[in-house]
């Protein structure tokens, strides 16, 4: 039975960010004794990628929902597999429980160990969000560092908030075990843990940070499935012209009101590519500060592995590259949202679509110039 009515782990620290993923890895990594940006985590586990899915003419990948597109600028999330944590010499460990109780009774044993957690949580159920239970998303990360029992509080690390937030542990409890949206978005009382190498091995990062870049370019330049990497870029602009047709008529929103499917659409768009945990740009430029960061990083410069002076050419031509191509992804999350904003249920009247899908031709051949550039960096 466990007496212990209060544990905070120690030397754990949390770090503002942009993304759930990779700034709740970058608090681990450092607690591990890897300190090191949230962009190097991002790069390190090459989630990095693209993917667009058209359900209007199938069935929705979301159950009883009118949202007709999705688009995500990575390709994979949090898993035991993380190349990160292989790069770094880490055992990532998952577990996920059918009861919430028992998830909360397990996740104390390894909090009174010392062992901060990452765990999944639907963000509908998180007070310190202003719109507690308007939004459900069941893939959140947030990272937990302790509990009172007493007070029935646990505290949490979010990527947007400053140092650790306090939320009821019933509430946490309902956060983990959510069942809104389709099941593969349920948290399913999910938690990692991370466990360092007993031997202490893992390869020198400027070998690591290579294999990472290979593993993006081939997210990119040859995925396992047409709807990602360059394919689903190209699916993306040559369904443009088709909103006129894919748009019409009425939706809901999360809320459940009703507004255009445009505008629902125009609104989601915007919100995958430029606010919603992204860093901006479809996730460009937590990549673009990752291959800045490789410039000047001790380890890369030098030591072993360290890079030569073609390896350094190439990063130092894709920087402008990847900047163009980030650039482009606001500005189409932008004109998607001023329409939305300004003509509301009648915007799909008040966009040229045919700029727009210049612009993601633009982005396209920005990004198939991009990841072959990067594909001639050896191993």
């Amino acid at each position: 039975m466990n007496l212990v009515q209060m544990h905070i782990v120690n030397n754990f620290n949390h770090m503002v960010g942009y993304h759930c993923e990779s700034s709740s890895m970058r608090d681990l990594f450092e607690f591990y004794g890897f300190p090191m940006s949230e962009a190097m985590a991002f790069g390190l586990d090459a989630t990095m990628g693209f993917g667009f899915f058209d359900t209007t003419n199938s069935i929705s990948f979301i159950p009883e929902s009118d949202i007709p597109f999705f688009l995500g600028g990575k390709q994979g999330s949090i898993e035991p597999n993380s190349l990160a944590c292989r790069l770094l010499g880490i055992t990532l460990k998952k577990q996920s429980f059918t009861r919430a109780d028992k998830a909360w009774e397990e996740s104390k044993i390894l909090l009174n160990q010392n062992i901060p957690l990452i765990l999944r949580a639907d963000l509908g159920y998180l007070p310190y969000f202003e719109k507690e239970g308007e939004i459900h998303f069941g893939g959140h990360a947030i990272t937990l560092a302790g509990y009172d029992e007493e007070r029935g509080m646990a505290f949490v690390g979010d990527s947007e908030f400053e140092g650790f937030q306090e939320i009821p542990i019933e509430k946490l409890k309902q956060a983990r075990s959510s069942k809104h949206g389709p099941k593969f978005m349920h948290p399913s009382n999910a938690q990692f843990s991370m466990v360092r190498r007993p031997d202490g091995k893992h390869p020198p990062l400027a070998a690591g940070v290579k294999v990472a870049i290979q593993k993006v370019v081939d997210n990119m330049l040859r995925p396992s499935v047409n709807n990602n990497g360059v394919q689903g870029l190209k699916l993306f602009a040559t369904s443009i012209p088709q909103w006129n047709k894919k748009l019409q008529g009425i939706a809901k929103d999360p809320q459940g009101k009703s507004i255009s499917r445009a505008r629902l659409m125009f609104e989601l768009l915007h919100g995958y590519i430029e606010t919603w945990g992204t860093g901006g740009s479809s996730f460009r430029n937590l990549y673009r500060q990752f291959l800045e960061e490789l410039l000047n990083h001790p380890e890369i410069t030098e030591g072993p592995k360290a890079w030569n002076s073609e390896d350094f050419r190439i990063i130092k031509e894709c920087i402008p590259i990847i900047s163009k191509s980030a650039h482009n992804w606001t500005m189409i999350a932008d004109t998607l949202k001023d329409a939305a904003e300004e003509y509301k249920d009648d915007c799909l009247d008040h966009i040229n679509l045919d700029e727009l899908q210049s612009i993601a031709l633009v982005i396209l051949n920005q990004e198939e110039i991009l990841f072959n550039k990067l594909n001639k960096l050896k191993i």
